[in-house]
């Protein structure tokens, strides 16, 4: 069975949060790899006309001039839009009124697929959703320690993750340890090539006994 509420986030979960955004010196970094990247750019069409029509030295200076306030101007509203600026504050805002979003599934079966190289092992559990058999595909390294003290494949456990951007916040077991049914190679090179693995969390629309 496979149940999903939606909830803030605890206290808990917003300490955590928090203590993973980027310092400001971080961020600082980043936006002077940025600024430094669009500069280079910006400076690639002067050097190729320069190349065949040299330019005289005070109009490079006012371009260079130019392309650094276009550099600068580009590189804030970049990192304004996609990063919230140079501070946390936009981040805070996200975590204070974010939601997240409980996973909450109780099973018997699973089928283990081997790590490919350290992305860590995966798991396909078999669940009901809306009283519809399907398969919950669960993979990283955060299993690898769980197989290790043998508290997974478990008959109850619970994941927690963002309700926006599906990313993980926490994972626990309730039920008991079982042993998984089989175990499966890891995915060959031409899943890798086309992509067609799926990803941690993701709902399969098939039962476990469809697994290959």
């Amino acid at each position: 069975m496979l149940t999903i509420t939606t909830r803030p986030f605890t206290d808990e979960e917003k300490k955590r949060l928090t203590k993973q955004l980027p310092s400001v010196y971080k961020r600082f970094e980043e936006f002077v790899m940025k600024f430094i990247f669009i500069a280079l750019a910006l400076d690639i069409p002067l050097l190729v006309y320069n190349h065949f029509s040299p330019i005289a030295s005070q109009n490079q200076a006012i371009y260079c001039i130019l392309m650094v306030l276009v550099a600068l101007l580009l590189t804030y509203r970049i990192t304004k839009k996609w990063d919230g600026g140079l501070s946390n504050n936009k981040h805070l805002e996200d975590i204070n009124s974010g939601q997240a979003e409980v996973i909450h599934v109780k099973t018997t079966k699973a089928i283990k697929r081997e790590d490919p190289e350290d992305f860590g092992i995966a798991y396909y559990i078999e669940v009901l959703d809306n009283g519809q058999p399907k398969t919950l595909f669960l993979w990283g390294q955060y299993l690898d320690e769980l197989e290790y003290n043998e508290t997974f494949p478990n008959t109850e456990f619970e994941f927690i993750r963002k309700k926006v951007s599906g990313e993980f916040i926490d994972f626990k077991t309730i039920g008991q340890y079982f042993k998984e049914e089989k175990t499966l190679p890891p995915f060959d090179k031409a899943v890798w090539d086309s992509g067609t693995f799926p990803v941690n969390g993701q709902i399969l629309e098939k039962t476990i006994e469809q697994i290959e």
